[in-house]
């Protein structure tokens, strides 16, 4: 993850930088919990991805079977729809839970934690995020109907530690849980943005036939490799546009399409707006000056 590469588009990027742009997180509910050595968790399923900071004690925690060991001050990070067991490893523990939605917007079939490789355990947090959590818990209560603005920024303060220590920590390359092929069809894109390949083209770099490609797209991305192209088209347009004031004609060249109507039609299709009310709603005023 220390490699950082270059594009005609953006310039010098971490090669995580899109998956982390396209992270859509809401925070949605935070509670101390005051246990002892009689709590247990039995496989439980959740619906939301949970955050528990552990303040005191240590409890063991099975995500989808796998075991972990939480002690004092670790942060564990468990993705929606894992099944989880949990029981107490010392005679009293108090953490604090939140929960909260996450997802990378076109791999939405992906577990954001598996794109990132997030792990379970964060050892050692309560310092850097011990604060953060305590002002969330005061605010909790607060009848302010502007508390949730303080609750959304401290999660992505949260989760900008949290994975800041994932880069630092050089972990495997990103969406390493997907099939090596579309892995390598996705960096590919990622790093020819000015590209439009066909699918014949995709198929021919990875020595797949076109329908055996359209079959893992599907499995692992739940989309046919055309639409995939075009809402990664889409998505890398909506940045260009919101900081910088280059013509909608020049950017869709750059993403490859010489067309820009076609281009205009496109991101219409996939975003609601055309590219110039993308802009207008969305984009850097100040680039206008």
């Amino acid at each position: 993850m220390a490699n950082v590469r270059k594009n005609k588009i953006g310039g010098a990027r971490h090669p995580d930088a899109f998956w982390l742009e396209s992270l859509q997180v809401r925070f949605l509910h935070i509670q101390p919990h005051p246990l002892d050595y009689r709590w247990r968790i039995h496989k439980k399923t959740l619906r939301h991805s949970v955050l528990w900071f552990v303040e005191q004690g240590e409890l063991m925690l099975w995500v989808d079977g796998n075991p972990h060991r939480c002690k004092e001050g670790d942060i564990c990070v468990m993705p929606a729809n894992g099944e989880i067991s949990a029981r107490s490893a010392s005679q009293e523990i108090r953490l604090t839970s939140i929960n909260f939605d996450a997802d990378i917007s076109f791999l939405s079939s992906q577990s954001w934690m598996n794109v990132l490789n997030v792990p379970i355990v964060f050892q050692g947090m309560h310092e850097e995020l011990g604060p953060v959590i305590s002002e969330m818990l005061r605010h909790s209560e607060t009848p302010s109907p502007y508390a949730h603005l303080l609750m959304q920024s401290n999660m992505l303060r949260i989760l900008f530690a949290l994975l800041s220590k994932v880069g630092k920590d050089a972990l495997p390359a990103s969406i390493s849980h997907m099939d090596n092929r579309i892995h390598a069809i996705v960096q590919f894109l990622l790093a020819h943005p000015e590209k439009m390949p066909k699918i014949a083209e995709l198929a021919e770099l990875v020595q797949l036939s076109e329908s055996h490609l359209r079959k893992l797209f599907i499995q692992y991305t739940k989309q046919a490799p055309l639409h995939f192209v075009h809402q990664l088209k889409v998505e890398q347009a909506q940045r260009i546009l919101i900081q910088c004031s280059k013509p909608v004609s020049q950017i869709s060249r750059e993403l490859g399409i010489e067309n820009a109507n076609y281009f205009t039609k496109l991101f219409k299709a996939k975003s609601g707006l055309t590219p110039m009310q993308y802009r207008q709603k969305y984009g850097l005023w100040l680039n206008d000056e």
